[in-house]
Order: C-alpha cells, then sequence, then structure tokens
C-alpha cells in the first residue's frame, strides 16, 4: 500500500518548505504547486526524494484548474497566498478569499475530505483586543480592506480573514469535509534544508526579514517580536492531518504562538552570548529595543487536540540567525551582493 499522498500549494516558500520537509519525514508522498515558471527550479531541491515529490504547474490559483493537480491525492494542504507589499490590496484579497475557495470546491468535487488551511493570527485581530482565542475575528470587510489608502499589512490580515471566513462557509454547506486552520504570528526559525535564496534577494528570508533588521541601522526596529517557531506551525499543519473529527473535538482552528515572547534586546543579549561573533552587528536600537508585549495568544486548542509543544524562543532565534549567517557565507563564496 503506497503512502498518503498530500497536496501542498506554496511548497517553495518560507512555511511550504517546511511542512514538504515534515511530511516527507513522516513517510507521505507529496505533490507541490508552483508557477509554471519555477516548477524545474522546485523539482530540482527534491530530487535526492525521488518519486515521493512532484512538483506541477498552477499559475492561476483564483480560477486555474486543479483537476491534474487534485488526482489520487489524499489531502490538502493550502499554504499559498500573497504576502503583504506583494501586490495590491485588491490583488491579495482576492487571490486569498477566492484561491482558497477555488481548491477548496475543487478537492470536495474529487472526493477528497482532509483539508488545512495555513492562516494566520491577524484573521481573528480585532479592534481593542487584549486577548485572542480561536473564536475571534477580524471585522473588516473587504471593502475596507480594498479602499485607497489602506495599508498593506491591514489589507493583508483582511484577506486573512475573508479567506479563512470563506473556507468556513464553504465547510458548512459540506460539513463531511475535515477542515483544520492553522493561524500563526509571524515565523522565525531555520530555513528548510530544500528552500534556496539562489539570488541573494533579503526579501526571500520570509519574516524572517524582522529579525535581521536588528543588524540593518536604517531598517526600523519592530516594537517586539510576536512569533513563532517555523518547525512549530508545519508541525501543526501536519499534525492536522490526523486530527480527531469535527464531530469530536469542535471547529479545527488552532491559533499558535511561541511562549513567551522576546525584545530585540532580548534577542541581542542573548546571541550576543552564544554567537559572540555577531554582537557588534546589532543596531544600537536593537540594544536598547522595548521589552517584549504581555503574551495574548491561547494555545489551548493547540495542545488539547494537536498535542504540540513549542520551541523556546532562544532556539528559534538561534536557528534563525544560524541559518540568515549561513546564506551570508554561501553569497559571499559565490561573489553575490545581498539586495
Amino acid at each position: 500500500m503506497s503512502a498518503d499522498l498530500v497536496l501542498l500549494t506554496g511548497i517553495s516558500g518560507f512555511i511550504g518548505s517546511h511542512i514538504a520537509h515534515l511530511l516527507l519525514k513522516s513517510g507521505y508522498r507529496v505533490r507541490g504547486t508552483a508557477r509554471s515558471t519555477k516548477v524545474s527550479a522546485v523539482q530540482e531541491r527534491y530530487k535526492s526524494y525521488g518519486d515521493k515529490v512532484k512538483i506541477v504547474s498552477v499559475d492561476d490559483i483564483i480560477a486555474g484548474s486543479f483537476e491534474e493537480a487534485l488526482k489520487d491525492v489524499d489531502a490538502v494542504i493550502h499554504g499559498a497566498s500573497p504576502l503583504a507589499g506583494k501586490a495590491s490590496a485588491e490583488e491579495m484579497v482576492k487571490a486569498a478569499e477566492e484561491g482558497a475557495v477555488n481548491i477548496l470546491r475543487q478537492a470536495e468535487a474529487a472526493g477528497i475530505k482532509n483539508f488545512v488551511q495555513i492562516s494566520s493570527v491577524t484573521a481573528t485581530r480585532y479592534p481593542g483586543y487584549t486577548y485572542l482565542t480561536d473564536k475571534d475575528w477580524n471585522p473588516m470587510t473587504r471593502e475596507e480592506a480594498t479602499a485607497e489608502g489602506v495599508p498593506s499589512f491591514v489589507a493583508y490580515s483582511a484577506s486573512k480573514a475573508l479567506s479563512e471566513r470563506a473556507v468556513w462557509d464553504f465547510v458548512e454547506k459540506h460539513p463531511h469535509m475535515e477542515v483544520s486552520s492553522i493561524n500563526p504570528v509571524f515565523n522565525y526559525g531555520p530555513f528548510a534544508p530544500e528552500y534556496d535564496i539562489p539570488d541573494a534577494s533579503l526579501s526571500a528570508f520570509s519574516t524572517n526579514s524582522i529579525l535581521y533588521q536588528l543588524f540593518v541601522p536604517q531598517l526600523p526596529i519592530p516594537y517586539s517580536f510576536e512569533f513563532v517557531d517555523v518547525r512549530d506551525v508545519a508541525a501543526a499543519s501536519v499534525a492536522a492531518l490526523c486530527a480527531p473529527p469535527t464531530s469530536e473535538v469542535g471547529r479545527k482552528r488552532f491559533l499558535i504562538a511561541a511562549e513567551p515572547w522576546a525584545s530585540g534586546k532580548e534577542v541581542y543579549e542573548y546571541i550576543s552570548q552564544v554567537r559572540p561573533e555577531l554582537e557588534s552587528r546589532f543596531t544600537e536600537e536593537a540594544k536598547n529595543s522595548e521589552h517584549a508585549p504581555k503574551h495574548y495568544i491561547d494555545n489551548s486548542r493547540l495542545r488539547d487536540v494537536l498535542h504540540i509543544e513549542l520551541t523556546p524562543w532562544k532556539t528559534t532565534v538561534l536557528d534563525a540567525f544560524d541559518s540568515i549567517v549561513a546564506y551570508e557565507k554561501e553569497w559571499k563564496s559565490k561573489g553575490l551582493v545581498p539586495h
């Protein structure tokens, strides 16, 4: 009997590559989607896995056909979605909301019942919040999110909520489907072995770029670091494939955040202790940044249903910085200049 086949959208991304790596380690076969221009490059990264990984082309997530991509698939993990600043507000909302429903609808039509969506804690944030649970929602409408002058991250946050609401609305009409939503804060941590940044583009650091800001004086210092280890997000995504049915545990919406968080100053002090060669690279702003905020994310569903234990923040940031520095050394050896 062959191993279960999982369709993974967004396999080339920071989170997606970790999900793929863990799926393969756990014995699954993986079919990943990528734009046609990236298929061969992404397939090359997984060549050591032979026929356990196949990358297929999907250029239009909003209205394109997933018929071939879904053939013989047992479950779907949907992680493809535009990042803030990578598209206009209208494009971001449309791709997130309509793209999720497009693949979910086609998965249901293909007889696939198991679907995991990578959402965001921003889908739960409401004005004046002090503590967030799986029952909370970002109330922003599509019209508000796409209005002129709306900041990119605000539109991104709304796109996550609108996308997730659309998925749950579909599930209410198709209750035989087992759907889970993974809602992380910012993801930090090492890059997966199959991840690649061949052109020295700092934007490919993804949310690790927030950590990188601690090295760059001209970049703004984040007030605090509300984060989770990217490997924990991957673990939750894979665990959700085997979660108990909704009839037993209720709606499977899982907020996920490290406990506790750390400030830029705390990160600086720890990294300087364990990697003293990096001490001089931290900016003065990082060394004197504010304390981390009080934790306000309810992780109880994550622990009770998926049995995920969270990675300590020191492990996360150390592995992230080691991974960042490794890329810097690789680029330097190839004569590449980060940009």
